[in-house]
């Protein structure tokens, strides 16, 4: 076996590139409500409600997900992702759902903002949530905890993972906001930012029937109830 691969640990990688979407079709993205983009993705690619906001509930955010693989509660690689990340990205660190230990806290919050990082998302607990805050990084995750992370790896950046419910790859887009996370395939993009405007704007005209006391836009006639197999009582 060659010198240089006899010290490396089995699942140890990181990939420093990947390929990012337009930033122009990430902007056009994060004009739309997580919910829309939910909806016309089929309800797929949506986060567990578990994955939720911790610093900014009135924030929305979207942009590449740069992946990381963390070995439950620990930062070693959630701490190089932030020398990797590019202005616009999105952490997202997958920790197992580990409920012990932070991967995430005030310090590395912090480094993110001045790195002009966008947001981070994890399935694990972060901690020094008013650090973070005070920083202003939007953070989505399952919970807190004042109990710091180890920093021993091994783990993974910027290969597939799972995250909330997802499979996550380099390069696919995050949207999130006060609903939750969903995650949009980079070569979807184009397609499901059209169709979120499509919906915004038939929704829109819903709220303009709805404002002059129309609802049959959306409520079912009796007839239609009756061919879904509905019993309707007079």
């Amino acid at each position: 076996m060659p010198t240089e691969y006899k010290s490396i640990k089995h699942g140890f990688r990181l990939v420093k590139t990947f390929e990012r979407p337009s930033t122009e079709l990430v902007y056009q993205l994060q004009q739309m409500p997580a919910a829309v983009v939910s909806d016309v993705q089929g309800r797929h690619f949506t986060m567990s409600s578990s994955v939720h906001a911790i610093t900014f509930p009135d924030r929305r955010i979207a942009g590449p997900a740069l992946t990381v693989k963390a070995r439950p509660g620990d930062n070693l690689l959630a701490m190089k992702a932030i020398e990797l990340a590019q202005k616009g990205d999105v952490i997202v660190i997958s920790s197992g759902d580990d409920r012990n230990l932070s991967v995430w806290g005030g310090i590395m919050a912090t480094m993110a903002v001045y790195r002009g990082i966008a947001g981070v998302v994890t399935d694990g607990i972060v901690r020094d949530v008013e650090q973070s805050r005070s920083a202003g990084l939007p953070i989505w995750a399952t919970g807190l905890t004042p109990a710091g992370p180890t920093g021993l790896g091994p783990g993974q950046i910027n290969l597939p993972i799972s995250c909330g419910g997802v499979v996550i790859n380099p390069g696919d887009v995050i949207l999130a906001d006060e609903d939750g996370v969903v995650v949009v395939p980079r070569a979807d993009l184009e397609a499901v930012v059209g169709r979120a405007q499509q919906r915004v704007a038939v929704e829109a005209d819903w709220l303009e029937h709805i404002a002059h006391g129309d609802f049959s836009q959306l409520m079912h006639t009796d007839e239609k109830l009756r061919g879904l197999g509905c019993e309707i009582i007079e």
